[in-house]
């Protein structure tokens, strides 16, 4: 039967692909590290190394494994945070979210004492993967999965920020999409909710986007526009100097939709439920900063 001194000892191995590695890391001798992986092999009755001269390899039972100690030992640290910080009278979490999402509105709520204490960003599609492997809450732009316990957060609108004088139509503050894609254009790209949204509703169109551009981020979209190559497609704020105007197609707002989610059974779940609905009333009191302009405050929701 395994125990938590087993996972640990393996583990040690498999970080070092030696006997004498995983001996120095946790301060035991060898024979002790030797004698502790034979016995698991006995009672697992499977090989869980291969001795090679270039070290312990593991094998494919070694490997399936690691990936299950490794996920039990994450689990294990952070229970043992939390139970330290429920001696303290408070809870700390950890957030998974995409990079934008992160910087632009976890961050700035950490900042007024949010109960977070790290951020883990990803990619918009595995976001909520990091939750059976660490991350307490996700928040992203991807809708969560049915079986998770949720929260609308926020639609934030997506802009279309430009130098100087705009080069389409701009009325009261709107540009159309068809108008904007007629001109090179920088988007974050590689999977983010802005291309991704953008692209839904041109193809709706049969607008044609072949002069956008993928950029890794809204900012950095931003300082390509501000540099002279083309307009900027982003939830940012304008930066650089730039103008902005809220994006829409055939009239209609275009915007990403932000959710938190977390497992309905999580030791801290009512905890948790709390903290987004801390998350979403702190959007709405604060959109009014993060866009300076009033005719964008009615796009955005929590409801």
């Amino acid at each position: 039967m395994m125990n938590q001194l087993d996972l640990m000892y393996f583990l040690a191995v498999a970080r070092s692909n030696s006997v004498s590695g995983a001996a120095a890391e946790l301060y035991v001798s060898q024979p002790a590290v030797s004698r502790r992986i034979a016995a698991l092999e006995r009672s697992l009755g499977l090989r869980l190394f291969r001795r090679t001269h270039s070290g312990m390899v593991p094998t494919a039972a070694g490997e399936r494994l690691r990936t299950l100690a490794q996920d039990l030992h994450n689990r294990l640290e952070r229970a043992s945070d939390v139970m330290g910080a429920l001696g303290e009278g408070q809870h700390l979490f950890t957030v998974a979210c995409p990079e934008t999402t992160g910087n632009f509105f976890v961050a700035p709520f950490i900042a007024t004492g949010a109960p977070i204490s790290d951020i883990l960003p990803a990619r918009p599609a595995d976001v909520y993967g990091l939750l059976d492997t660490g991350a307490d809450m996700a928040v992203n732009t991807l809708a969560p999965p049915a079986q998770l316990r949720s929260q609308h957060l926020l639609s934030s609108p997506i802009l279309v920020h430009f130098p100087g004088n705009a080069p389409f139509p701009v009325a009261n503050g709107l540009a159309e999409l068809r108008e904007v894609a007629r001109f090179a254009m920088q988007m974050p790209g590689y999977g983010s909710a802005v291309e991704r949204n953008v692209r839904t509703a041109a193809g709706r169109s049969s607008i044609d986007l072949s002069l956008a551009t993928p950029a890794s981020n809204g900012i950095l979209a931003q300082a390509q526009a501000a540099a002279g190559r083309g307009t900027s497609i982003a939830i940012e704020p304008a930066a650089f100097g730039l103008n902005e105007a809220l994006l829409v197609h055939d009239g209609d707002p275009l915007a990403v939709d932000i959710h938190a989610a977390w497992e309905p059974d999580h030791y801290a779940a009512p905890e948790l439920g709390a903290l987004a609905e801390e998350l979403a009333a702190w959007m709405q009191r604060t959109k009014p900063q993060t866009y300076s302009n009033t005719h964008h405050h009615r796009f955005f929701s929590a409801e």
